[in-house]
């Protein structure tokens, strides 16, 4: 197989910035595309003597015909799909007729995390242990349903809700009210159409990334995501306010327990459902006194998984990508020994109930000074990735500045006509490496410290342990 030289990645958030940072370690990769523009890239060629290959483009992750089209004039070698949307409508398949490799699951499989329903039948259908459930098309039925309960419940809009989906509910009266946002009020629009009422569970979560591709799969890591908003897991859930690899819960014996009772049964699945798919596949578990328990597929990187995975692993990622996608791996990721990573999310000020006005984001001139941002050397000389990375999710520029090639050129150095702004929702990602869990938290805290913007909010218990 060809080295794709040329690789497009669709979608923009913090999930996004990480997949193209660890793409941009291979010296041997010409072109890397991202569309939307997500400014947090960085690409350790870049400098007064080179141009970057950073490439923007400003076609949205949904627009699946502009894509097919710009892939083609540009002859893109690989794509890679970051979000869940696409993914569902279909633009794997889009591309794959157009001849195109690409990193993503077709629209048939992506019903794993498209439909919670579809879900709870496969795991049903195949012996994959997950909470019982119930599943309402009808809002009388849901909020009679809840009235009867005795106990704490999950309740899930069966579509895609952009992660907020997913209400915890400790009583009767919460659960009725939840299901009157989701079905009545239809907070969360169609995906809401179809509610799942899911058994609670209590336990540790894991979070379980794996390369799935050809009958085979490969675990990247596992890592522990911290959904609620505030410290001691307190607050509403939001899309992830901090992640850590590796997570202490996944001993020998969970992960043996994982491979054998969720992993194995989910790629026989696969086979007898006839479902092709080829990318990564996150796996939200927890557990349970009983054992571990699937909460949810997705049928992506995570995020934010992807910013702590991916820097724990070692590997040509443009080339592992490329046999992902044509279902023969001819490049395996191999874990960086004695190493961790915990990345801590920064919030804008309104996070997660609405939007927040743009806030200028300070410090990025000071982290660099400390020469913590820079690239590390591999043993064959190829770069390696920084002690610490600021992955991008909510961030604008003000208009005007600098050219894309310009601004990624001179990222971190705050030019006096470049402003980095905070433009909603979970806008940045500290991701410290260390030896231990503890070195990297210290580092990420320390960094995150040097950085500010109006109304910042972040959780101070990401990875603290005991």
């Amino acid at each position: 197989m060809d080295y794709p030289r040329r690789i497009m990645i669709v979608g923009n958030g913090g999930r996004e910035c990480a997949l193209g940072n660890a793409m941009l370690l291979s010296p041997r990769l010409k072109e890397l595309y991202i569309t939307p523009a997500n400014w947090g890239l960085l690409d350790p060629r870049a400098g007064t003597d080179r141009q970057s290959r950073i490439k923007v483009l400003h076609i949205k992750a949904t627009d699946t015909a502009a894509l097919v089209s710009a892939c083609t004039e540009l002859r893109i070698d690989l794509v890679v799909i970051g979000p869940e949307d696409p993914l569902c409508s279909g633009l794997a398949d889009e591309l794959r007729s157009a001849g195109i490799l690409v990193v993503g699951p077709g629209r048939e499989a992506a019903q794993l995390e498209g439909s919670k329903t579809f879900a709870k039948e496969f795991m049903d259908r195949h012996g994959i242990p997950t909470a019982g459930y119930h599943r309402f098309t009808d809002a009388d039925a849901l909020l009679q349903h809840c009235t009867a309960l005795t106990g704490p419940v999950v309740l899930k809009a069966d579509g895609l809700a952009a992660g907020k989906g997913v209400i915890i509910c400790q009583d009767s009266a919460e659960a009725q009210a939840a299901a009157k946002r989701i079905m009545v009020d239809r907070e969360f629009g169609g995906a809401g159409d179809s509610t799942v009422v899911e058994e609670f569970l209590s336990g540790p979560e894991i979070s379980w990334t794996v390369l799935v591709s050809g009958g085979r799969a490969e675990l990247l890591g596992a890592s522990t995501d911290y959904k609620p908003l505030l410290d001691g897991n307190q607050g509403p859930n939001t899309g992830g306010m901090g992640n850590i690899c590796p997570t202490p819960h996944a001993t020998d014996a969970v992960t043996n327990e994982f491979k054998q009772h969720i992993l194995r049964p989910f790629m026989d699945g696969l086979k007898a459902d006839g479902l092709d798919y080829r990318g990564f596949l996150f796996v939200g578990t927890m557990l349970t006194d009983s054992g571990l328990k699937v909460l949810e597929f997705n049928v992506r990187l995570g995020d934010p998984e992807a910013q702590v995975v991916l820097p724990v692993n070692d590997a040509d990622w443009p080339a592992l990508f490329a046999g992902v996608a044509g279902g023969n791996w001819e490049s395996l990721p191999m874990m960086r020994p004695n190493t961790a990573c915990v990345a801590v999310v920064a919030a804008s000020e309104n996070y997660p109930f609405g939007k927040s006005e743009p806030a200028p984001i300070s410090g990025f001139d000071r982290v660099n000074e400390r020469g913590l941002l820079k690239f590390g050397v591999a043993a064959d000389g190829s770069p390696a990735p920084p002690p610490v990375s600021v992955y991008f999710a909510g961030v604008g520029r003000e208009p005007g500045a600098l050219s894309p090639g310009e601004a990624y050129e001179n990222y971190y150095r705050a030019p006096e006509d470049v402003r980095y702004l905070a433009t909603g929702g979970r806008v940045l990602a500290v991701s410290a490496l260390g030896r231990d869990l503890s070195e990297a938290r210290r580092v990420s805290y320390e960094v995150l410290g040097n950085l500010g913007f109006k109304g910042i909010k972040f959780r101070l218990d990401i990875g603290k342990l005991g």
